[in-house]
């Protein structure tokens, strides 16, 4: 039988990181995978909350809304507030979602015509980007310094491309781990407002801070011009599936309109577990101990090279959050022969540069490394086995 597919299934672009992925292969040491280790999730609260629901309050099972559990909003919102004190939130403005990414959906069906431009960060998430692409979104990256991106190049870019918004995540950013400064922050907020572009402000990572907290928001600095997303993936755990966007009043009704047309509502218990786990009081002490222990990670991770690897053959940026070290190599070594040639004969995985760009081009000699999963004793075998590859390469 012939498929007639959509243009838009035939024109869904395949994405880059999945062929680094390799989940089932033997002997394999990922340095690939977001997320925290699995002894990192609060799973004895998960496991109490869950218990008091379902002994207390079983209409939870039944049909919900389509907006989020309104619990759940009022706890995210109470939590943003705390977190970021010039944020003022409110339950009424956040819509949940199907995790951060299925935040980017309704974005782009919200906003998005094909043929529109959007603007990202470069090197930034490309799943997300995925989101835009698939709606018809011509992507275009700024380039980024470890102060964040770069005004003049936004600017250029906003006078040429007339963009629906731009993409940023400026907190412990992946893949880099960098923290956008206060003073770009302004200055992207006021060329947000001068363009006429929203800012669309990721921050998953808000609370990995391994010491001092992040600057204040974009949604803090130009709440008029900015849309926040989030997600409880990295802090409580990615398999519930709960993100969120904050958006302007004027938009909420929309949304959920465009949410109640594709999924009618949402997973009820999930978003009422969530809630009564932010609100409970030892979930602080949980996000310290996370924080505590991707800082000692990070530790290892960049001790152990430090030791090993040759002096000018890799260099890499120290993150002050989050769970990602982005690497340069040096020598002109191409950072996908690397990883695929690391892959396949030293059986270590992680991503190349090029994977975390708008348009797969770029970022030649870097590479992502995350510290978040692996055991202390895997990530010293990936580091040999990283040293090993490189060998291999100044070898030839």
């Amino acid at each position: 039988m012939e498929y007639r597919l959509s243009h838009r299934a035939q024109n869904l672009r395949h994405c880059m990181m999945d062929a680094f992925h390799l989940r089932d292969a033997k002997d394999m040491i990922f340095f690939n995978s977001g997320q925290p280790a699995a002894d990192l999730y609060p799973r004895a609260l998960l496991r109490a909350v869950l218990d008091e629901l379902l002994a207390e309050e079983p209409q939870i099972l039944a049909y919900p809304g389509s907006q989020g559990d309104e619990e759940l909003r009022k706890a995210l919102a109470e939590r943003q507030n705390r977190l970021d004190g010039g944020a003022d939130i409110r339950a009424e403005q956040i819509v949940v979602t199907n995790g951060g990414t299925g935040g980017a959906d309704l974005l782009a069906q919200l906003f998005i015509d094909p043929g529109d431009t959007v603007l990202s960060e470069t090197p930034t998430f490309p799943e997300t980007l995925d989101c835009f692409a698939k709606s018809g979104a011509r992507l275009a990256g700024v380039s980024m310094d470890a102060g964040g991106p770069l005004p003049d190049e936004l600017e250029r870019l906003a006078q040429k491309c007339r963009p629906r918004f731009f993409y940023v995540i400026p907190n412990f950013q992946n893949p880099t781990g960098r923290c956008t400064s206060p003073e770009r922050r302004r200055a992207v907020a006021e060329i947000a407002r001068r363009y006429g572009f929203f800012i669309v402000e990721d921050d998953p990572y808000r609370e990995l801070n391994f010491d001092a907290a992040p600057p204040p928001s974009y949604h803090s600095l130009a709440p008029d011009c900015t849309i926040s997303m989030g997600s409880l993936s990295k802090t409580i755990a990615p398999g519930m599936r709960i993100g969120w966007l904050v958006l302007p009043d004027e938009l909420v009704e929309r949304a959920v309109m465009t949410l109640k047309a594709t999924a009618l509502c949402y997973p009820a218990l999930l978003h009422r577990a969530a809630a009564r786990v932010l609100e409970h009081p030892q979930f602080d002490a949980h996000v310290a101990e996370l924080r505590r222990d991707l800082k000692r990670r990070c530790q290892l991770l960049t001790g152990l090279m430090s030791a090993q690897i040759p002096t000018g053959w890799l260099t890499w940026e120290t993150p002050l959050g989050g769970m990602f070290l982005w690497c340069r190599l040096h020598g002109g070594v191409s950072a996908m022969d690397f990883a695929v040639r690391a892959r396949d004969r030293w059986h270590v995985a992680f991503f190349p540069g090029v994977c975390f760009t708008p348009n797969y081009e770029g970022e030649d000699f870097s590479l992502r490394l995350t510290f978040a999963r692996q055991t202390d004793a895997q990530m010293a075998e990936g580091v040999r086995r990283i040293v090993a590859a490189l060998k291999s390469f100044a070898a030839n």
